[in-house]
């Protein structure tokens, strides 16, 4: 395939970003999407453009986002740690608003490299802090493994991924689980597991960004080719000598109560049990989760 058809290919994510950002309902998810940069990276991303969201000023803090998410689910502490810190939200290679022609496979050590990539491209070379939520947690740490010298503190918000092993699910069982993803009410279910008080949290802004970046081109096969990889998993083994403060809410039914025990275990992962709170500390309690991001960040 040409690089002109690529470039076609590649404005599908970019286009569909630019026809919905005005008709999300949440203010706050509009206020952070204005924030969105596109990031062209080289052949080996066949120059395909990423979303990162790029805001504030100050030290660097990297934010990964968890399974089938994008950067919008951290608008509600975004407007508060714009003021404190330098933001970097991406989205992960596969998920959210990214080209999905920018690889033919979407796997842990792709995200990674992908990653590693976005950071070099924009020459965060200071000591960056990174917060990691659900899967995003295990992406921190994995990518605190791979660049060790870049990594300054991690704080993990309800990781998950941390054990057992990669569960491999192949063709097309795969397919058919992405698709199965994909319906409305599903969508609405998992959304509402994620809370804490859901008939009290969730409407239609909260359902809506669960779901806007299905749109994309591309999105059941990049998802389905995650599944295939069987994901990340285990990825507790892989911390090295770093600081890290994990966040846990003690309402979390995505985690569950036994993943966690073996979390408060784990004297390096410094845990904290958030009251009142579900599987997303940064949106059931941004302004508790955005002051200890702060405090921590700033010791």
């Amino acid at each position: 395939m040409n690089k002109k058809l690529y470039n076609g290919f590649d404005r599908l994510n970019i286009d569909y970003f630019e026809k919905i950002k005005l008709s999300i309902q949440d203010p706050l998810g509009l206020n952070i999407s204005n924030d969105v940069n596109w990031i062209k990276l080289d052949e080996k991303w066949n120059y395909s453009q990423f979303p990162v969201v790029i805001g504030g000023s100050g030290k660097p803090v990297l934010f990964l986002h968890g399974f089938d998410s994008s950067f919008l689910e951290f608008r509600r502490i975004y407007p508060f740690l714009k003021n404190k810190f330098k933001l970097i939200i991406p989205d992960l290679l596969g998920f959210g608003f990214t080209p999905r022609n920018a690889s033919s496979e979407y796997n842990p050590p792709k995200i990674i490299s992908n990653l590693v990539d976005i950071i070099n491209t924009l020459n965060l070379k200071n000591k960056l802090m990174i917060v990691g939520a659900s899967m995003g947690g295990s992406v921190a740490i994995n990518l605190a493994k791979e660049i060790p010298d870049l990594i300054d503190k991690i704080i993990l918000l309800s990781p998950a991924g941390f054990f057992g092993e990669s569960k491999i699910i192949p063709f097309p069982l795969n397919q058919i689980g992405a698709t199965f993803l994909g319906l409305p009410q599903v969508r609405k279910s998992l959304c509402r597991q994620a809370f804490a008080y859901p008939d009290k949290s969730v409407g239609l802004m909260e359902e809506q960004i669960a779901s806007i970046h299905l749109g994309c081109s591309g999105w059941r096969n990049s998802l389905a080719s995650f599944a295939k990889s069987g994901g990340f998993a285990g990825t507790y083994k892989y911390m090295k000598n770093i600081s890290i403060k994990t966040v846990c809410g003690e309402n979390d039914r995505i985690l569950g109560k036994k993943e966690i025990n073996k979390i408060k275990q784990i004297d390096q992962l410094n845990f904290i049990a958030l009251k009142n709170c579900g599987h997303l500390p940064h949106v059931d309690l941004p302004s508790l989760t955005g002051k200890i991001i702060y405090d921590y960040f700033c010791v």
